[in-house]
Formats: structure tokens, C-alpha cells, sequence
């Protein structure tokens, strides 16, 4: 695409998002997109992304609200990887070795999430699965945990049990009365029968009158 085509690009993105640039403004942001020639419309549309979180005073941008914002992707940019300040044509998209990524198990007993150290192999054995599922299941019950609906403070000492809707294990519904909340996966551990089921318990579930 040439650089008459790239300015009409620039505008027309920039006016489906509600702003008007300035001659001078155009030329900055054609400037910036130079340096991605690989990964255009990426940077076009972060560069727009970063733009509409600054706080503007008007919808017609000027040279500097785009400089300013331009500044602060290329500090980053530079604060990643020093050597890209001096590769002009450094793509905006990274391909990232799965096996470099830091994989962090959340432990339900002391609460903090770890790092899981060793080496990980390729290709899985029987019991991952269920790990998945079971890792899966542990980060999103300690987030909804956190949440300040289903989360009871420390010092409301006078919230009763019928107004708390701390979310508590399958294992407390066994042998209690009352009402409890509770987070868990429907599966069908016996033909014909589901159950609800966390890592602590399993109770049979009746969902003849379920709407779908």
C-alpha cells in the first residue's frame, strides 16, 4: 500500500473511533506505522487503543496528543527489548515458545499461587486432564472468592449465615441443613445420574425441571 493509501487508512480508522486528525497529527501517526511495515493495521490499532485511554480535551488531535502517546509505545517498546530501537522494521507481533511461559498452580491450602518448576513434556499423560480441569477449577473459585458478593469480612460480625453468600465446598452440603453456596462442575458419574462435584465431594443433582 502506498503512502497515499496508508494516510486514508489512517483516517478512516481514526473516524470510525470518533477522531479527527490534523495534517501534522496524520503525518506522526504515518511516521510511526513505518517502523511496522510487517504488522500495519496491529500497531495502527493499538496506537488508536492507547489513544482513546488518554484523557482529551477535544476529538481533533493535534501533533503532540499523537507524539506523546507515540513516545510512550516506543519506550516500551525499547524497555522490551533494547535492540528494537535500532531495527526499523521489528514487527509489532511476537510468536511466543509455550514451553518459556511461567506456568503458576494456585495452592487452595496456603492460598498464593507458585511457580511449577521442571521441564514439561509434550505430550500428556492420563491424570492431565483431570488436572486441567482441577487447576481450572481452583483459579476461579479463589477469584469469586474475592469478589465482595460471595466473600464474608473478617469484621461483620453481625451478617447472619442466611446473608452470607460465602461460597463454601460440596463436602458442606453433606449432613447439613440450609441453605449453602457453592461452586462446582455438573458431570454424570453414573448412567442416567449427574452429580455436582468439586475436589472435595460429589452430590447427586435432580435437573428434571432445568431450563435450558
Amino acid at each position: 500500500m502506498g503512502a497515499a493509501g496508508t494516510r486514508k487508512k489512517v483516517q478512516r480508522r481514526f473516524k470510525l473511533r470518533g477522531f479527527t486528525l490534523k495534517v501534522d497529527a496524520l503525518e506522526e501517526v504515518v511516521s510511526f506505522l513505518s517502523r511496522f511495515p510487517d504488522a500495519e493495521d496491529d500497531a495502527l490499532d493499538l496506537l488508536i487503543d492507547e489513544i482513546d485511554k488518554e484523557s482529551l480535551k477535544s476529538s481533533i488531535l493535534d501533533k503532540e496528543a499523537v507524539r506523546r502517546v507515540v513516545s510512550l509505545l516506543l519506550e516500551a517498546e525499547a524497555a522490551v527489548d533494547p535492540a528494537s530501537a535500532a531495527v526499523s522494521s521489528r514487527s509489532a507481533l511476537r510468536v511466543i515458545d509455550a514451553f518459556v511461559v511461567p506456568r503458576f498452580q494456585y495452592d487452595p491450602i496456603k492460598k498464593v499461587f507458585y511457580e511449577r518448576t521442571g521441564q514439561l513434556p509434550i505430550h500428556g499423560e492420563a491424570g492431565d486432564k483431570a488436572d486441567l480441569y482441577r487447576d481450572r477449577h481452583q483459579l476461579l473459585l479463589q477469584r469469586l472468592s474475592r469478589d465482595k458478593y460471595f466473600s464474608r469480612s473478617s469484621f461483620d460480625f453481625e451478617m447472619s449465615e442466611a446473608e452470607s453468600c460465602e461460597i463454601t465446598p460440596v463436602q458442606s452440603l453433606i449432613g447439613c441443613a440450609g441453605r449453602r453456596w457453592i461452586m462446582g462442575v455438573i458431570s454424570q458419574l453414573e448412567e442416567g445420574q449427574f452429580f455436582l462435584e468439586d475436589p472435595t465431594a460429589a452430590v447427586p443433582i435432580d435437573l428434571s425441571n432445568a431450563i435450558s
